[in-house]
């Protein structure tokens, strides 16, 4: 499991230091507020519209094969950014999207199918944390590229991480077995999804996924940007802090995980209020100076628990027979609401400021806590056919 979560570490550790770069280049270069969203915002969108067929071709090519081509892609599109600079920006967003739909479904099919059941909940903060260890030093690594060396050193390394990946694929525990279940039509899907409906907690947890990966979109793809021109704050020593807290967190709290296949309302609460005062201090940085990292403690609780919880508690509800199906669509909630966040708010940015963009985020995770409260009791009954599960 180390090799697997080494790879998923170089793998986003290119992520990290594009989606900080991709936004300052894109500003140096003339691009507005709007702009820069539908750009970063693309990376999700195209990254949800493709994870139910990454779902089956990993079933109908097995785990490991589909992994391996996943990376040439990877490579492909780092090395079209190192040739061609600000100008491939849009396109490389795209492809980033694809190979992350990919990526992303095949880990955690992957570790699904390794893992036994009472360990799954484990394995899956655990892989997440590999994903977010990249924030302890890709930002800061970006910012110190970008403002004080030669940008081809920048470049020198992307292409490195183009590579890096692919010395942890081979001989890794991904499974190389196949689940030819054949492709699935939209007629299938939506009978599928039909079904599901019925479980009202799968339901309000792809939307509670998805109104707080939007928060989580439009402060990742705009603070740093915000602090820099700004200068209130320093972005480097922000994001440092908070990729901190979300390591620390997922790997101390990993235990807390719920891994019992049932909703859990009042952690859920818990996890979404920590970032309603992060991002409302977000609002009020001018006038808190210092003070304003504090804020960084509560979004990474936030970060580090959310999105490991509900795809845990997922990997259980969604039904055995159609989890081929429906596992990407289900987990797509989180790319549309990360897209949606720094789509929409670079447009309010653009109309009134950012201030007025964090606090409209903190309003939308109060929504998001409202919700779960009013379908607490419906949450945690499945009915399907003529039985009911707890």
């Amino acid at each position: 499991m180390f090799q697997l979560y080494v790879l998923a570490l170089f793998f986003f550790t290119a992520n990290s230091i594009l989606t900080v770069i991709f936004p300052l280049q894109a500003a140096d270069y003339g691009f507005r507020e709007g702009e820069i969203g539908i750009m970063m915002g693309m990376y999700m969108f195209v990254c949800m519209g493709l994870r139910p067929w990454a779902g089956q071709l990993i079933a109908k090519y097995s785990v490991l094969t589909i992994m391996k081509w996943l990376l040439v892609g990877h490579a492909l599109a780092l090395l079209l950014y190192v040739w061609l600079g600000v100008e491939s920006l849009y396109i490389v967003r795209a492809l980033q999207g694809v190979v992350t739909a990919f990526f992303s479904m095949a880990m955690q099919i992957g570790i699904a199918s390794i893992l036994l059941d009472k360990d799954r909940g484990q394995g899956m903060s655990m892989y997440s944390l590999s994903t977010v260890l990249p924030g302890l030093y890709g930002p800061a690594l970006a910012l110190l590229l970008w403002t004080h060396f030669d940008h081809l050193y920048l470049l020198l390394l992307i292409a490195a991480l183009s590579v890096l990946p692919f010395l942890f694929v081979f001989r890794s525990p991904l499974p190389a077995t196949r689940e030819d279940k054949g492709m699935f039509t939209f007629r299938e899907m939506y009978t599928a999804f039909k079904t599901t409906r019925r479980h009202r907690g799968l339901m309000v947890s792809a939307l509670v996924m998805l109104i707080g990966a939007s928060v989580f979109g439009a402060i990742t793809t705009f603070l740093p940007l915000y602090m820099i021109t700004t200068g209130y704050g320093n972005a480097a020593l922000y994001l440092f802090l908070q990729a901190i807290v979300v390591v620390v967190s997922r790997f101390l709290l990993r235990k807390i995980v719920p891994s019992d296949g049932k909703w859990h309302p009042s952690f859920m609460s818990i996890v979404l209020v920590s970032s309603v005062i992060g991002t409302t201090l977000l609002a009020f940085m001018p006038y808190i100076g210092h003070f304003i990292y504090v804020s960084a403690i509560f979004n990474g609780l936030a970060t580090a628990m959310l999105y490991p919880t509900i795809i845990t508690y997922m990997s259980f509800a969604i039904p055995q027979e159609s989890k081929h199906i429906l596992l990407g669509v289900f987990l797509a909630s989180y790319d549309l609401g990360f897209a949606l966040g720094g789509f929409v708010m670079g447009f309010v940015i653009q109309m009134s400021s950012f201030s007025i963009m964090f606090i409209i985020c903190a309003i939308v995770g109060l929504a998001a806590i409202m919700f779960i409260w009013a379908n607490r009791k419906e949450a945690d009954v499945f009915v399907i056919d003529k039985g009911a599960v707890s």
